[in-house]
This record gives structure tokens, C-alpha cells and sequence, in this order.
């Protein structure tokens, strides 16, 4: 070959416009399409490489000047996912039009051009054909230049059969019946995107009725069964699109913007330009029968992939490393447009515990940068994780607020300006926001993006000397870390009559002491709680702490009981001065934080024997019961959302913990009124009843969610079910679960998820893994390797040396390449449990108990 072949494509050739045409077969699960690309040859050769996989080209041609063709000798490489078009002569630099025709498989696997079947109300069967080519499975739907930067326009053409409804990126310009049964349809021509971002959709849809955001037209389009629940989702896509086009400055990039459910999707939702699809849960819902959190759900997701139209779409990374740049930055603005939307959900402290479970994975030696190097494909898909959404989102939060929120959106919008239509790399915005700013935030970011870990601010106070000592260390469960990072601090001295002072400032490697007023109540590090690192106290401010903790925000709160935890969880810290932070609970009134500490209390539950669980027991019920007697079971008048989450939190705690006898009773019996449509239960409570009762329930139980999962007239309740009869915990009961799980009554995105949850339950777990040792093969078949991190992940809190060793010794005898590094932390979280079992074997009912 002229060059060399690898997992990169040569520069060669470059697309400028791809006019692509599909005809997909939806009875014989096929599609044929053909292609007409306009490159430029930018060097004398002989061999264009492209991507292709899973796909045949049955001719490539090549117009050249006078009207000569040249025809191509096809050959693949299948390791690379590469296809090489070899031509008759040298073909000089110039422009040209490639011509293709290709044929595919439409599979089961959720990617690259895929089908789904599902039963209608009716009993007819339903098949829907869609594509998800994020990261790199463009190529299995045409053969192209599938990586970032070759970006090109595309205009797309559908034939499909006349009842079915085709949908792509562009607006529809033409739609006409071919007389055969078929009718082809046209999309306009798209600006410059990345292959990923390509979509093709058909299928029996029903759309709602285009509503316009200034020149921008907004549907949703659903299966006709639940095409009465798109209502929530009409609304948050249309005040999200204004809002962004407000913050941003920068009109939406395209005429129309259409969000589709699908019912079969691995991931949650998928930003394709004027095409977003999602799974059915994330776009809709019925918004009376629904939780808030369910709801928030919804909007979050909406926004998330709104704001990629402008972060991913309009400016895109130019190779995966890059990844965390769309990412992260659509958590953030997801965040930021729901808390404008919905200042009463107060979704940044409801963001706390995704920033806390970042913070646990990233406190592993197993943990990565936010950007690394990105070689072959595989690695791309390990970099979509809790360290590019929560960490990004969450370092991204400190910046803003370090900034400043109107410097930080100007220099987001200079950013945007000046690379649309293009490609960027992550120096391209630290330009960006120092040019507006005047700060040096890209010294300041290096440390937290392109560096692994985080650190532990240490805090000692020297009260003879009037002085606060401050130092930076890397934290690590195990083992020792290095690093520096520069630290924005934000630190809080609480004074008399409320007269606190807030004082910033920035902490390198350089140890910091500041002088305290002499009449100093306490002193809280990261203030706001928007700093990505933690903070250990010494014994003095520890105890003042405590005493001072209702002046803190929610969040501040919830960092304070995270960083005692993760401290135990390291060695750092004994139990029992967390524990004395748990016992201020009775007092706490934020759900968030009662989560924390619910996350917290089931790893005990989880790592120790009978008397210890006994303990956790009754000490869950000691904390909680006198909150739910505040509480009530019923929601009263004017209850703000925070606080019927709060009351589902209590419940959830001290019936499935707790094992409270007379919470249960309350649980069956309002869940028998509820199926019975004798009683209603506030779609707030629902959630926590229905696990209350999983895990206290019966054959009788089982057999009655069972009834609800099949009988579900939306996703949310579908999935509730389902999942809940992961919480069974009699043998019997098990089994029956896991073997639906199997089934074909569970879809493909489903089930490996259903399964995770049966290995969380430690009643479950032996049966579980006994399955997933049994079935590994069938599930690497059936499930997109990237969805099998969730079958692992639950292993790290299992302790029990036997099943523990074993579950090690298969995943190190099993390896999968595109989940290698959650393997790894799945590993390293089994031993920090194992390790803190050991460390609390027959204390734990001492400490709780004192």
C-alpha cells in the first residue's frame, strides 16, 4: 500500500459532501444504499483508505475529468475497520465525485444502523429501524471518513415503505410516493458535521405538531402507544433551545430540531444534529403519574442534548481525547439550563451525589485524566464515563464560579464564534476563556483536566497563634498518588450574630496560613461546595463543625458527609467520627444529603455479618423513624419538592435497611390499594413503596409486579417493575427473576441493567454471578460491550472472600477491551471493601451502638 495502514485514516482524501440514499428492508432486516461524495485528492495516489465494518461495497467509482470513470478493486481490513478502494492508475490531486454502492445487516446490536422490535397494545408487532453511530459506528452504515475532523455537509435520502415515517438531520423537502408501495424522502442539506452525528430513523412514529422557536421547528415523535406522553418533553425542548440561544449568543445550527424515542437505545439519549434520539424513558412520561426525579430526568436529558447542538455539534472535538469537551460541557449546561428552568428542583445540589460518586472513582489508582490519549476505537468508548460527564461537569461548575458566571458565558460564547463549523482542542478554549477573563485559567485547569486524581486539603488551627494552616495532598484509598493541582479556595469563617466572611484564594504546592479573627465560630473549606477535591479537619475544627452545620448550604452538607466516608474508606479516619456526623441526621432536611448517608450506611449493610447488619438496622431506624413521625406518609399542602423527595428517602431508608416492621405494613398495604385503584399513592412515594416492598415481599408480590411491568402504559413504571424484582431476595424468587431477565419479554437495553441490579442485592449476588460465569459468552453476543461495565461494577462491594476471589479471577481471565478500565476500578473497589471489612469485623454494632 502507498501508505501505511493503522486505526488513523490518512489525509490523503478529504470529504467535503456526502449525498447519501438508504433503502432499508425492515422484513428481511437488510439496507442498501449508495453514496455520491465530493472529495478533494490533496496528493498524487493510487489507494483511498476509508472506514467501513460490517458493511459490503458492491462498486466504487470515480468521475474523473472528459467523462472518464474509473472502477475500484475493493478489499477490507476488518482489525482496522477499513476499507481500501484500490484504482486502475495514479489519480492526481483535484476534486472529484466517489461513487458507492453498499449493502448492510440491520441488527439487534444497538449500532451503527439497527432495528428494534416491539409488541404494540394491540399485539401487532412493531419494527423500527434507527442508527447510533457515536463513537465510531458511522462505518457500519456507510463507508466514509468516520473520525472527527473530516467533517462535510450531507444530504440524505430515505425509501421506505409508504405507512412509515423516515426522519434524518436535515428539514424534509421533498416526500414523494414512488408508486411501488415506497415513498422516497429527501432531507436538506446539513452544515458541516462529524460522521457521528449522522441519523437515520424509520419507522410507524407519530410526531406532534411542529412548534416554532423562532425560525426553528420543534417535534417529538413517539410510537403510537405512547404518543400521549410527550407533552413534559414539547415543552423543556422548546425553553431549552431558547435558553441556550439566549446564553449563547449563536442561533441554532439547523431549521429543525426533531427528538425521537426509540424503544431499543444502549446509551440514554444521542445528540445527532436535528435528530436527537433517546431511550423511550429519557423523553417520555406522564407528568401525573411521574416523580419529580423522573421528571428532572426528562428536562436534564432534553438539555443535555440540546446544548450539544452547540458543544459537539456546531464546534466538535478533533479526536476523541477531546470527548470530555462535548461532555462535560453539555452536564454543566444541562445543569445550568434546568436550574433557570426549575429553580425548585435545585438540581446542583441534586448534581451533589453524581460529583460524589466521581469523586470515589477518581480517588481509585485505577482512575484516569478527564482528556488522555485516544488510540483505536475501543479506547474512545472507555472515555464515555462518570469522569468525563460528573468530574468534567463538575470542574467545569468550580471554573464558572471561579470566574465568574457572565465572564465564564462570554468566553464561552467567543469560543463557540470562532470555531463553528470546526474543530477544536481543549487549548482552544482555555484561549477562549483567558482572553475574556484576564485569568490564567488554563495553568489552573491543566491541573484537574490533563492530570489524574484530585487532592486533600488539610486544615489545622493553631488557636494560641491565631492561625489557619492549609496544604494540599493527593488523596488515594490505596496506596500513595502524586500531584499538584492549583486549588481555587473558597473559605468560610463563621463568626457571631451570623457575621461570616467568605476569603478566596488560590492553593498550589505552596503551603498557606492565614490569621483568624479571635472570635472565629468555625472554619469551612469549600464553601459552596463546588471545589472538586476534599477536605480533612483536625480535631478542633471538626468539632466545630458539627455544632455549626445548620448554617451550611445543602451541598456544603453533603460534602462534609462524603469526605468523613471517603476518609474511612481510606484508613484516614475512624468510623466513629463519622459516625458522629450521622448522628446530627435527625436535624438534616435535605434529601440529597440523606442520600449520602443512605449510599453510606449500605455499604456497611453490605460488608458486614448478621449482628452488624442488625446494628445498621437499628440505627437507621434510631435517625429516621423521628423524621417520617415529622414527615408523615402523606404529602401536605404546599410541600415543596425537596421535601417529598426527602419523605420518599425515609421511607426508602427504613424499609429496606431500617427493615422497620411498621413502615413495611404501610408499604404493602398502601401498594395493595394502589393496584387495587382502591388508594393513591403521590407518584413522589411510589418509587420508594414499590422497593420497600421488593424487598419484604412474596411470591404473591412478585407475581403482582410482574403483572405491573407487562401491563406498563409508560417507560417509567415498565422500568420500575422490572428492576424492583431485582430487590426480591427468597431463592425461588430470584430465580424466576433472573430467568426473565433472560427472556425476549425484556429488551436488549434492559437487561444487562436488571441483571447489574440483581448482583447489587446481596441476597442475589451468589445466584447472580453464577448466571454471568454460565452466560458470559451469550451476553457478550447479545449486549454492546460497552453495556457489560454495568454486570461488573457490582462486585466491588461484594466482600465475601469466596465469591469475592472468584468473581477477581474471572474478570482477570475475561478481559474486554472496551471496559478494561471499569474492570480495573470494579477490582480495586472490591478491595477497599474487603480491606474496611476487615479493619471493622465485630465493631460495627459497638460503634453504632456507643
Amino acid at each position: 500500500m502507498a501508505e501505511s495502514l493503522s486505526y488513523r485514516l490518512p489525509r490523503s482524501v478529504v470529504p467535503h459532501h456526502y449525498h447519501l440514499e438508504f433503502w432499508p428492508d425492515l422484513s428481511q432486516d437488510r439496507f442498501s444504499g449508495k453514496s455520491d461524495v465530493t472529495i478533494d485528492v490533496v496528493e498524487r495516489i493510487q489507494e483511498f483508505v476509508l472506514n467501513g465494518a460490517g458493511i459490503e461495497v458492491d462498486s466504487a467509482t470515480l468521475e474523473l475529468a472528459q467523462g472518464r470513470v474509473l472502477s475500484a478493486e475493493v478489499t477490507y481490513h476488518p482489525a482496522e475497520e477499513q476499507v481500501v478502494l484500490t484504482w486502475p492508475e495514479f489519480v492526481e490531486s483535484g476534486t472529484y465525485h466517489l461513487l458507492m454502492n453498499f449493502t448492510g445487516a440491520l441488527g439487534e446490536d444497538l449500532r451503527g444502523f439497527y432495528r428494534t422490535t416491539v409488541t404494540a397494545a394491540d399485539g401487532s408487532r412493531l419494527v423500527i429501524a434507527s442508527t447510533q453511530c457515536e463513537s465510531t459506528d458511522a462505518r457500519r452504515v456507510f463507508p466514509g471518513w468516520d473520525e472527527p475532523d473530516f467533517k462535510a455537509t450531507f444530504s440524505i435520502t430515505l425509501t421506505v415503505d409508504a405507512g412509515l415515517t423516515a426522519l434524518s438531520n436535515g428539514q424534509e423537502i421533498s416526500n414523494v410516493d414512488d408508486g411501488t408501495g415506497k415513498r422516497r424522502v429527501s432531507f436538506a442539506k446539513t452544515i458541516p458535521m462529524s460522521t457521528y452525528l449522522v441519523a437515520l430513523v424509520v419507522g410507524p412514529f407519530v410526531l406532534t405538531e411542529p412548534v416554532m422557536v423562532d425560525k426553528v421547528a420543534v417535534r417529538i415523535a413517539a410510537r403510537a402507544d405512547l404518543a400521549h406522553l410527550t407533552d413534559l418533553a414539547q415543552e423543556s425542548a422548546e425553553t431549552t433551545l431558547r435558553f441556550f440561544q439566549e446564553y449563547f449568543g449563536i442561533a441554532y445550527p439547523g431549521e429543525k430540531i426533531d427528538h425521537v424515542a426509540i424503544p431499543e437505545f444502549a446509551a440514554g439519549a444521542m445528540e445527532n444534529l436535528g435528530c436527537v434520539t433517546y431511550r423511550e424513558n429519557a423523553l417520555l412520561i406522564d407528568r401525573q403519574r411521574s416523580s419529580p426525579m423522573e421528571q428532572m430526568r426528562v428536562v436534564t436529558v432534553i438539555a443535555h442534548e440540546t446544548a450539544h447542538m452547540w458543544f459537539g455539534d456546531l464546534v466538535t472535538m478533533r479526536w476523541w481525547n477531546g470527548l470530555w469537551l462535548n461532555e462535560a460541557f453539555a452536564t454543566f449546561m444541562e445543569l445550568l439550563a434546568a436550574d433557570a428552568l426549575h429553580p425548585e428542583w435545585d438540581v446542583w445540589t441534586t448534581f451533589g451525589p453524581g460529583r460524589a460518586y466521581a469523586l470515589s472513582v477518581d480517588g481509585l489508582a485505577s482512575t484516569r485524566p478527564i482528556e488522555f490519549p485516544v488510540g483505536p476505537p475501543s479506547e474512545a468508548a472507555a472515555m464515555f464515563d462518570v469522569l468525563t460527564y460528573e468530574k468534567g461537569g463538575a470542574v467545569l461548575r468550580a471554573l464558572e464560579q471561579y470566574l465568574g458566571p457572565e465572564v465564564f458565558r462570554r468566553g464561552i460564547g467567543r469560543y463557540l464564534k470562532k470555531h463553528r463549523y470546526g474543530n477544536t482542542e481543549t487549548a482552544d478554549l482555555w484561549d477562549a476563556l483567558e482572553e475574556e477573563s484576564g485569568q490564567p485559567v488554563r495553568t489552573v485547569m491543566d491541573s484537574w483536566v490533563v492530570q489524574r486524581g484530585y487532592p486533600m486539603v488539610r486544615v489545622a488551627w493553631d488557636r494560641q497563634a491565631k492561625i489557619l494552616r492549609v496544604h494540599q495532598e493527593p488523596f488515594r484509598y490505596l496506596g500513595s498518588a502524586e500531584g499538584i493541582w492549583r486549588i481555587p479556595l473558597v473559605i468560610g469563617i463563621g463568626r457571631p450574630s451570623g457575621q461570616s466572611e467568605s476569603r478566596r484564594v488560590l492553593l498550589d504546592e505552596n503551603p498557606l496560613e492565614m490569621s483568624l479573627p479571635e472570635d472565629t465560630e468555625y472554619v469551612l473549606v469549600n464553601q459552596g461546595g463546588w471545589g472538586f477535591y476534599r477536605v480533612a479537619y483536625d480535631g478542633a475544627l471538626w468539632d466545630r463543625l458539627l455544632a455549626g452545620r445548620s448554617q451550611f448550604s445543602a451541598l456544603e452538607r453533603l460534602g462534609l458527609v462524603d469526605d468523613a466516608f471517603a476518609a474511612v474508606l481510606a484508613d484516614q479516619l475512624p468510623l466513629d467520627q463519622a459516625v458522629r456526623l450521622w448522628r446530627t441526621f435527625p436535624a438534616e432536611t435535605d434529601p440529597d444529603v440523606w442520600s449520602a448517608l443512605y449510599r453510606q450506611l449500605t455499604v456497611l449493610n453490605q460488608i458486614g455479618d448478621e449482628d452488624d447488619r442488625a446494628a445498621v438496622r437499628a440505627f437507621s431506624v434510631k435517625i429516621a423513624a423521628p423524621l417520617l413521625n415529622e414527615l408523615g406518609f402523606d404529602a401536605k399542602a404546599g410541600e415543596d419538592v425537596r421535601k417529598r423527595r426527602l419523605r420518599a428517602l425515609v421511607v426508602r431508608l427504613l424499609g429496606v435497611i431500617g427493615e422497620d416492621p411498621s413502615v413495611r405494613e404501610q408499604a404493602h398495604r398502601r401498594l395493595r390499594g394502589h393496584f387495587a385503584k382502591s388508594e393513591a399513592i403521590s407518584p413522589d412515594l411510589l418509587p420508594a413503596i414499590v422497593e420497600v416492598v421488593a424487598a419484604s415481599g412474596d411470591a404473591k408480590d412478585w407475581e403482582n409486579f410482574y403483572h405491573q411491568f407487562k401491563a406498563a402504559s409508560n417507560p417509567q413504571d415498565e422500568t420500575r417493575y422490572l428492576y424492583a424484582l431485582a430487590e426480591f431476595r427468597q431463592p425461588e424468587l430470584i430465580q424466576r427473576t433472573l430467568d426473565l431477565y433472560q427472556s425476549p419479554e425484556v429488551k436488549i437495553q434492559d437487561g444487562i441493567l436488571a441483571i447489574s441490579r440483581a448482583l447489587s442485592n446481596r441476597y442475589a449476588r451468589q445466584l447472580t454471578w453464577d448466571l454471568v460465569e454460565a452466560s458470559w459468552q451469550k451476553f457478550l453476543d447479545k449486549y454492546p460491550h460497552q453495556m457489560m461495565q454495568y454486570l461488573v461494577q457490582p462486585i466491588g462491594l461484594i466482600t465475601e472472600d469466596g465469591l469475592a476471589e472468584r468473581t477477581v479471577q474471572w474478570i482477570d481471565d475475561h478481559p474486554i477491551e472496551e471496559v478494561g478500565r471499569q474492570m480495573a476500578q470494579a477490582k480495586e473497589f472490591q478491595t477497599i471493601h474487603r480491606q474496611l471489612a476487615k479493619r471493622l469485623k465485630g465493631r460495627i454494632a459497638g460503634i453504632l451502638g456507643a
